[in-house]
């Protein structure tokens, strides 16, 4: 189970624009995407709240990451009044620098934040994975070396203005995703008695998640999954939809879909070919099923995500 953890860590990631605001208390924003959005605590302490969750205090050198862009809060005091973040962002900000100032004449706090989006967007089987927020503190007792190194790093580059700072500040914000993933499987894998975790290690539904990620390609049925682990089509049903959070049907839909948008942005195969091995029996259908996931058309996501002309014949 820990190679499909580590798999599942392995999310090419788009950071869109960085900002780094600095807020003097009293301050309060708040923050909605429609992608992760992670935030990097350059100096300060403040608190944080996802909408229908506990706050969660963070201090310097904490790195967070919103995991879906849910409603989220950042505020020197839980009582603070909060306003939209990029409504702040457009009446501070400059287009010269990512650097802007807001709130009262208090105690400064300083980020880093930025958008994170998944490479196959919504329909990236991680999302069911991780919860709303991963928080990595950087804690004062045993603080973690690849944390600090690594947010030491991309404020370097920020500050340097060098050529191919952006490029730089993307794949070290990769990496920073990536470890942070990692931390959640190593500090939860053992305990989690529900959700996506609670499945890997289940005996049973933990091998059909391997089955499924292993060759979602394979012309599997809730039937033959079930028949592989010596179970009832309806026990292993009810079993991995209370575990995983979803049917079984739906979630290879989702892991087709994403093996579809990686061939369709990495190579000029075929609709066609890409519809086959999805397992649809026509173009037409697929173009469906992948625009119903995705939010656009095979040919619209292809011409978006891939450099060159491709070649859409089928």
């Amino acid at each position: 189970m820990q190679a499909l953890a580590e798999r599942g860590a392995q999310a090419p990631l788009l950071i869109l624009a960085t900002t780094r605001p600095e807020f003097r208390a009293p301050w309060g924003v708040s923050i909605a995407r429609d992608c992760a959005v992670f935030h990097i605590v350059d100096q300060g302490h403040c608190w944080l709240q996802v909408k229908g969750a506990k706050p969660v205090e963070l201090s310097e050198g904490d790195f967070v990451v919103v995991t879906r862009g849910d409603t989220h809060t950042l505020q020197d005091q839980l009582s603070t009044p909060t306003v939209n973040f990029f409504d702040v962002v457009q009446t501070h900000g400059s287009n010269n620098s990512d650097v802007f100032q807001a709130g009262g004449s208090g105690a400064v706090t300083k980020f880093v934040c930025g958008g994170m989006q998944f490479a196959h967007g919504a329909s990236n089987p991680l999302l069911a994975i991780l919860p709303p927020l991963l928080h990595i503190p950087r804690t004062t007792e045993g603080a973690r070396p690849w944390l600090v190194l690594t947010t030491h790093h991309v404020l370097s580059e920020l500050d340097g203005g060098r050529a191919g700072a952006a490029e730089v500040v993307t794949r070290l914000a990769d990496i920073l995703f990536i470890q942070a993933v990692r931390a959640y499987f190593e500090e939860n894998i053992d305990t989690a008695d529900s959700g996506w975790l609670a499945a890997v290690r289940d005996q049973q539904i933990g091998r059909a998640l391997a089955m499924l990620h292993g060759h979602p390609n394979q012309p599997w049925t809730v039937a033959s999954l079930a028949r592989r682990l010596a179970m009832s089509r309806s026990a292993f049903a009810a079993k991995f939809t209370e575990l995983v959070g979803e049917p079984p049907r739906r979630y290879l839909t989702r892991l087709r879909m994403s093996a579809a948008a990686t061939r369709l942005r990495s190579n000029h195969d075929t609709l066609r070919a890409i519809a086959a091995a999805a397992r649809y029996e026509s173009v037409a259908a697929f173009a469906k099923a992948f625009k119903r996931h995705m939010g656009m058309t095979p040919g619209e996501y292809r011409k978006t995500r891939q450099p060159g002309p491709p070649d859409d014949t089928a």
